[in-house]
């Protein structure tokens, strides 16, 4: 081609010549001094936190206390009743207690029916102007813990409630609930059927108590008030027997002969209800006047002959020659 110049050979000249020039330029240079680094400071010691002690351990809590706990009330036993049976009394006044034995008192005073832990169920007895000195029953009266401490009390002419009236005419109710019911009326069967009495005059007052028993305890207070002075009431009491029971309607063990007088009166007592909380009439009944003897002490066999003797002589059975003839003897009480 020879030694012709052309454009592109120009350019191409450069670019030969320029990794001479980049050498030439970095040999001759005076290298610039790098700043060196600092030196790298001592490792910091950062101080590792000591754990504080733990707490001292708390004491140990006291033993607990025992608290005692209220022994559980004792459930009552169901009230123990025995044979179901039923005691009357009439006239001056005659008993057939609840084992069928015939018992006759005379004495004025307040005795007992039937007295027991749950029920006391008392007898006043005095005499009218037209029984000779021999007494009758003149009031009935119930109380105990059957009847939560209340009492009743039924005589020929009144009835109360711990002392207020009730049952003032025929037809009359009264109740307590849980307790009694008493209804006043004339339906009920005589209890002196010896003809003494005249049926159509029947007053009678009808207690039913709630005692426990399927049957409950019944009272039947017959009045007889036709007769001004000679007011009285007959009675009967239909009920189970009771532990510990005694009185005048015996102690219904099933054995007649210890319901004989003399021997009811050596077990419960020969003057009657003592004077005090257990009597429900107000005031206490005297049982003998001016020293007499107690006629409930003649044995009953003396005193069927001295009723027998008396009537013959006198025309009636006098209070004081069965006294006479119970302790004087027969020949004082009839030629006194």
């Amino acid at each position: 081609y020879g030694c012709r110049l052309r454009p592109c050979c120009l350019l191409l000249l450069p670019l030969l010549l320029l990794p001479f020039l980049l050498n030439y330029f970095l040999n001759n240079s005076t290298p610039t001094p790098m700043p060196t680094a600092p030196p790298a400071p001592p490792p910091m010691r950062i101080p590792v936190p000591i754990p504080a002690p733990p707490p001292p351990a708390p004491p140990p809590p006291p033993p607990p206390v025992p608290v005692p706990v209220p022994a559980a009330a004792p459930v009552p036993a169901p009230p123990a009743f025995g044979a179901f049976g039923t005691c009357i009394g009439w006239g001056d006044p005659h008993l057939r207690t609840f084992d069928g034995k015939r018992a006759d008192y005379y004495s004025s005073g307040d005795y007992y029916l039937v007295k027991s832990g749950s029920i006391s169920i008392q007898g006043q007895y005095l005499p009218t102007k037209f029984t000779n000195g021999l007494a009758v029953t003149k009031m009935v009266a119930i109380g105990g813990p059957v009847l939560k401490g209340n009492k009743l009390v039924i005589g020929p002419l009144a009835a109360t409630w711990n002392g207020a009236p009730i049952l003032g005419q025929l037809g009359s109710h009264f109740s307590q609930p849980g307790l009694l019911t008493v209804n006043y009326d004339t339906s009920g069967a005589l209890i002196d059927t010896t003809g003494g009495v005249d049926a159509s005059k029947k007053k009678i007052v009808h207690v039913k108590i709630s005692d426990g028993s399927p049957e409950g305890l019944s009272v039947q207070v017959n009045r007889w008030t036709a007769s001004p002075g000679n007011e009285y009431v007959n009675w009967k009491i239909d009920m189970h027997a009771r532990p510990g029971q005694d009185g005048h309607c015996g102690n219904f063990n099933g054995n007649a002969a210890d319901d004989d007088r003399l021997a009811v009166r050596q077990r419960v007592g020969t003057q009657g209800v003592p004077a005090g909380p257990e009597l429900l009439f107000g005031a206490k009944t005297p049982i003998t006047v001016a020293n007499r003897p107690d006629i409930n002490n003649c044995p009953q066999a003396t005193m069927n002959a001295a009723k027998a003797d008396c009537a013959a002589k006198y025309g009636s059975a006098k209070m004081s020659c069965l006294t006479d003839y119970c302790f004087a003897g027969k020949e004082v009480a009839l030629n006194k």
